[in-house]
């Protein structure tokens, strides 16, 4: 089969862009035949296999570039895909999904999947693209049962199936024997350190981690706390830590190829999010072992760690999951250097130093491997092979 995977970038450090990478290398391994197509052509790529082919459009759009191009670039993969006798299309994130979606008005005669990540959200001319063109896609697989829900209830979609994110378990334990980067040893030593991994963005609300961070860094003078990822937020997080005279045990490390070695010599993993959709990352933390502390935010770190509980279920914080302890969602917006932690924020500089302090927690949240195993690739590639043979 030709399968065209569409996604904005294969660029590394994207959670959306490590799936597209991911699962185009599973069908590749599978006797399919690849070919990939970005909107941007980024220098660092994750590793894929199949033909790579770019628009290669640029980043700064005024709204007028940004509709026209919208049509023009649902025409070109109509083109592309009569051309390279495509027999189904994958689109990766929103931009992908509608361009894939609308390319049928221009005779896409391919089968059509986008592949939700993202928390739907509630902005109006979102809400008019996924209400008119989600219905025309001949499956929208979400990557988490709540985004399913949500765009059962609030679109009146019924052309939905789940499917999770995958993770090649025994490939990342390989990577965890890697030699962490030299440059970085003298940070990962005897310290207890914090970790995080998730682009520089608002969605991913750092900011709240180092400001809760300040507080244990206070108690425990040596703690550290690692954040690997970047992205347009890296100039306020980087003044914010100044500003908290945590230089010395915050450090902002970039996108990192191999995440692995990183996690392995971390103690505790923590998740800031405001948004999600079923990160990637604490897949992959559970794959290492490694304790997590995670907020309970819309949607995916609920049904990941926590599977005894309904996505819906009403509970307290902090709440000690099966695989995770869950907090509560932060709320929406930055907070400076200058204001008081607030209660959640509070919670999470609890939790912080209850992982330092009690080996016992540690011992208890640091089994996730078998968690882990139930995304292996094996098990969810097989569920895609499914739905691209027997529609």
């Amino acid at each position: 089969m030709k399968i065209l995977i569409i996604v904005d970038s294969l660029a590394l450090g994207g959670g959306a862009e490590k799936f597209a990478a991911f699962l185009g290398n599973e069908f590749h391994r599978n006797n399919h035949k690849i070919y990939y197509l970005t909107s941007y052509d980024d220098d660092l790529k994750y590793n894929f296999k199949g033909e790579y082919l770019t628009f290669n459009e640029s980043r700064f759009k005024n709204i007028f570039s940004k509709i026209k191009d919208f049509f023009i670039m649902s025409y070109k993969i109509s083109r592309i895909c009569k051309k390279n006798e495509i027999n189904l299309v994958i689109g990766v994130g929103e931009v992908a999904n509608f361009r894939a979606i609308l390319s049928k008005y221009f005779g896409n005669t391919a089968r059509i999947y986008t592949s939700h990540h993202l928390y739907p959200e509630s902005r109006k001319t979102k809400y008019d693209r996924i209400k008119f063109l989600y219905p025309k896609a001949d499956k929208v697989i979400c990557v988490s049962k709540a985004i399913k829900d949500i765009l059962h209830k609030r679109y009146g979609l019924n052309n939905l199936l789940t499917v999770y994110n995958m993770i090649d378990v025994q490939s990342n334990l390989k990577k965890a024997d890697e030699e962490i980067p030299k440059e970085y040893k003298e940070t990962f030593n005897e310290d207890f350190v914090f970790i995080t991994i998730g682009r520089l963005s608002f969605q991913k609300g750092q900011w709240f981690l180092i400001r809760s961070f300040k507080k244990v860094a206070d108690k425990h003078k040596d703690a550290k706390l690692c954040i690997l990822g970047d992205g347009d937020l890296k100039p306020k997080l980087i003044q914010l830590i100044k500003e908290l005279n945590l230089e010395k045990n915050v450090f902002l490390l970039g996108n990192q190829e191999n995440i692995y070695p990183f996690l392995k010599m971390s103690k505790c993993f923590v998740l800031s999010s405001l948004l999600e959709g079923f990160p990637l990352t604490l897949i992959e933390t559970l794959s290492m072992d490694l304790p997590i502390i995670s907020t309970d935010c819309k949607t995916g770190p609920r049904e990941c760690l926590c599977p005894d509980i309904d996505i819906d279920q009403e509970i307290n914080y902090p709440y000690f999951g099966e695989h995770g302890i869950l907090i509560k969602p932060f709320e929406k917006k930055w907070k400076d250097s200058e204001e008081k932690l607030d209660n959640i924020e509070e919670m999470l500089y609890d939790l912080m130093i209850k992982m330092i302090e009690n080996p016992d927690l540690r011992k208890e949240y640091s089994k996730g491997l078998n968690r882990a195993k139930d995304f292996d690739k094996d098990k969810i590639i097989n569920q895609w092979e499914k739905l691209i043979v027997n529609y």
